[in-house]
Formats: C-alpha cells, structure tokens, sequence
C-alpha cells in the first residue's frame, strides 16, 4: 500500500516529513528524481567471518535457568535435558519475517544452532501488546517458533499473564510472540465491508508508478490481509479486521523499512475511512476496477483539511 504525500520540490523538505509518513513512500517519491550513480565499481570482497558469540550462560546435565535483556526473555532448562555443558545463548533478533500479526520486539533467537534438549525447556517472553495486532484480544497471544519463513505455535504454549507467555521448547531456533488468529469463523455482513479492495492491484500517484499490491482474505474470511512490493523492492504487509472488542475496522501496517502504525475507523456509506491521530486515510471504489485511494489531515479538528496524498489502485 504506498502511502505518500505529494513531492516537494527541496530535498530537504523530502527528509524532513519521514517522521511523518511511511518510508515506503519516500522511496517511490525518490525513484522519479533521482539520476545515476557517480561512484567507481569496486570489486567481490569477502566479509571475515564473524566471531561466534560468547555464552550467555552454560548450562549442563543438572539444568538451569538463562535470563537476558533484563527479564524480556529467561529460559528454564530442567535437568537432564542436556548430556554436557552446552554455552547457551538467547539474544534478541530481527531475522522474523515481515508479520503484521507478530508483537514487534518479541524476537529472540537461541544457540548455538543444532541444540536440543531431551525434555521440553520452558522460555518465557515478556511483550508489549500494543507492539502487536490492533483490535485483537491481548489473551490470543502466544510463544511461537520459526519454522523455515512460516510461524508455528509452540507447544504447550500458556495464555498471558503479566504481559509475559510461556511455552515448551525442543531445543535452538528463533521464538517470538504472535497472534494465533481468529477463533471461528466471520461470517457477517460486516465481514465483508473492506471486500472490494480483494485481488491484484497496480498502485500509481501522479507520475509515480510500478507498486504492486495483492490483497486476499484469509483467517477463516475475518482477515484481510495486504502484500506489497514497490519498484525498489521495499515490501509493505497489514492485516485488516472487524475488531469483536469495539466492532471498529483495525488496520496493523509495517514494512520492510521498519515502518509500523495502526489505522481504526469504519465503512461510511461505500469508502472505508480509517483514521490515525489527525489523519483519515480513505479507500473509495470508484468502479469494480479502480479505487481512489487518498488521505488528509486536518489541524482544526476536522473543519478543514490537506491532502498528504492522492493515488489510485487500478486492476492489471
């Protein structure tokens, strides 16, 4: 989903409004004024091998317990899960797929690679819930582990408590705290309001063009679920739901530029307008195969407002 305002004509005024937009935009706004390269070609260098981290803690036959970044992560290794000494390590990371449905800081990677333990350690993972999904209940949150690109639910996994979860883990790998989905199925009418933005898209703003967006509806037909990808090759993901706490559209928006924000508001007659802070963002169907896709903002309480960008989402 680009989401920009219009391009000023001074670099410096380009950099200035980043902390007020998405930097997805940024880089489609650059693309269309910025000329080559002036720098000499260097050639393939090899990067030295980077130093294996020394232990956190090492951990033997009589077990134990490993705690870092002042509690946010703490591992409970019982005895005899391991043969022999093992240093362990537990080190906050951000090699986690793209997931707007995952709390973002949650991530912790434990090594070394290849150790596993003959019975179930337990790792505790305190978050910040307002990190994760808006409009979700903060209980569905769990412990969960990476699987090649995909999240899986750890086992015995416990429903929050003290903004803290805790599951049974087999040995290394990444762990991190993620939403485990709706639990039934959506099937109300309201469900469907956001359905028109469904399918592939091509994204253009004025001259700027070449985004593409696929939309698809998943989570038992509760989620609409965004995949975007611009000509620089940023990536943009937002999952979009009816939310069963307040009964408001909840839109969760982050991208591969570190970008994350959340959007609320409502279907108002056939254009969803979700807001943030003095900002409404407006998706308005024109016809089955064009949506006018703009947002404004407003500094008087709604009486007048700016435009912070106009675009289009068009059908191939």
């Amino acid at each position: 989903m680009a989401r920009s305002r219009p391009e000023d004509d001074s670099r410096r005024m380009r950099f200035t409004i980043l902390k007020s937009m998405p930097p997805v935009l940024l880089t489609l706004m650059m693309l269309a004024g910025r000329g080559g390269g002036g720098g000499s070609p260097t050639g393939p260098s090899t990067p030295a091998p980077s130093p294996s981290p020394s232990p956190d803690a090492t951990i033997g036959s009589a077990g134990g317990t490993l705690s870092v970044a002042n509690g946010a992560a703490r591992l409970v290794v019982p005895a005899g899960a391991l043969a022999a000494n093992v240093g362990l390590t537990l080190r906050a990371t951000t090699h986690v797929p793209l997931d707007p449905h995952a709390v973002g800081g949650s991530g912790f990677e434990l090594g070394p690679a290849g150790t596993t333990f003959a019975d179930p350690a337990q790792l505790t993972l305190q978050f910040d819930e307002d990190l994760g999904p808006s409009g979700v209940d903060p209980a569905d949150l769990r412990v969960h582990a990476l699987n090649g690109d995909a999240w899986e639910e750890a086992a015995a996994s416990t429903a929050p408590e003290g903004g803290a979860t805790t599951a049974s883990i087999a040995g290394a790998g990444i762990y991190g705290v993620r939403w485990t989905g709706p639990r039934s199925a959506c099937s109300s009418g309201a469900d469907d309001e956001f359905d028109f933005w469904l399918g592939s898209w091509n994204w253009t703003q004025g001259s700027l063009g070449g985004a593409t967006n696929e939309i698809t509806k998943e989570g038992n037909g509760c989620l609409i679920e965004e995949h975007y990808r611009d000509p620089a090759g940023v990536t943009g993901r937002s999952v979009s739901l009816l939310s069963r706490i307040d009964h408001r559209w909840h839109q969760t928006y982050v991208d591969s530029q570190g970008s994350r924000y959340v959007l609320v508001g409502e279907r108002d007659g056939r254009r969803m307008v979700l807001e943030r802070a003095s900002e409404r963002w407006v998706w308005d169907p024109l016809d089955s195969a064009t949506i006018h896709f703009y947002a404004e903002r407003t500094s008087d309480g709604g009486q007048t407002w700016t435009s912070l960008f106009d675009g289009r989402y068009t059908r191939p």
